[in-house]
């Protein structure tokens, strides 16, 4: 019998984080039957072959090369067999409860054509939904600004930030789990592979509502997720440097040359914006022997990005 629920995972060196993903799906299968598909970006610290070796029972397929995310996303098109699929994360583990409720929402909800989770750390953390607004260069230039996290959830409380341990209707899900009819990402086309990776579970999440279905965020299904551990292993400032990239991509496709030149201004201005403000701040550090360099150098990189002098060099 086909299962309801074909779950695909992209892995590139995810190591242990990857494995321990895989062993959390294997025992929540005795709660709820699925299909795994991992396709592999051509991994070299071993994950794949450990995951080939100890995990017989999900298909495991070696893309060849670093495909990025949404491309290897939807390498997994002619494999899925389906009517619901949940894109997720490496670094994630799941409980025994996540998928079933998720299902369940999409089961007893016509109307929705996406759900998501709610994401922890591993000592149970509540991850934040974030703000509920679809990017533009005002919005990514209000978001440059939030220089704290204690910033930006004071902001967030302003602007109407979801609850993340409230289920409901919201505008925007995280693509670190997100569970979709197959029906849909058949109609719209799949993932846009033209982000390499970020980005694109925004635009995943504006394209189903732009084509009438409602997203929907279920607190009762919970997943831990590790974030930024595989990023980590890409070169240094890869992350910051991609983020702007698919960011500069999505402002293209929806709001043309001028969104992407405003959105470059918008990356420049924050930037310097927070330059200062780091700098400031680490001056004082420095004077009690806390200098941290980190977050200078991240608005260094945007800048760099912002005038067209880095790129991300995507790592084989």
């Amino acid at each position: 019998m086909t299962s309801k629920v074909s779950i695909i995972i992209v892995n590139w060196n995810g190591g242990g984080e990857f494995l321990d993903c895989l062993q959390s799906l294997r025992a929540a299968r005795a709660v709820c039957d699925f299909q795994v598909v991992v396709i592999d970006n051509n991994s070299r610290d071993g994950s794949r072959e450990k995951a080939e070796s100890e995990f017989p029972e999900f298909q495991i397929v070696n893309s060849g090369a670093n495909l990025g995310f949404a491309r290897a996303n939807n390498r997994a098109r002619g494999m899925v067999r389906s009517p619901y699929v949940l894109f997720l994360n490496p670094d994630t583990k799941v409980t025994s409860t996540a998928v079933p409720m998720m299902v369940k929402a999409l089961d007893e909800k016509p109307g929705v054509g996406a759900v998501g989770c709610k994401m922890t750390d591993e000592d149970g953390t509540v991850h934040d939904l974030g703000l509920q607004w679809f990017p533009t260069p005002w919005t990514e230039f209000l978001n440059l600004l939030f220089v704290s996290r204690r910033t930006f959830r004071t902001v967030a409380k302003m602007m109407g930030s979801a609850d993340a341990n409230t289920s409901g209707c919201v505008k925007k899900l995280y693509g670190g789990c997100i569970m979709v009819r197959r029906e849909i990402l058949e109609k719209i086309g799949w993932l846009d592979d033209r982000y390499f990776m970020y980005a694109e579970d925004v635009d995943l999440c504006r394209t189903i509502r732009d084509a009438g279905w409602k997203l929907f965020y279920s607190s009762e299904a919970t997943v831990v997720h590790h974030a930024g551990v595989t990023s980590a292993k890409a070169p240094s400032g890869f992350s910051t440097l991609m983020k702007c990239e698919s960011i500069g991509k999505l402002m293209t496709k929806y709001y043309g040359v001028t969104g992407h030149a405003l959105y470059r201004l918008a990356v420049f201005v924050g930037a310097m914006i927070r330059l200062v403000v780091v700098g400031f701040v680490n001056l004082l550090k420095a004077c009690v022997g806390k200098f941290d360099p980190a977050g200078m150098r991240k608005c260094l990189i945007m800048l760099g990005w912002s005038v067209g002098v880095r790129r991300a060099k995507i790592p084989a």
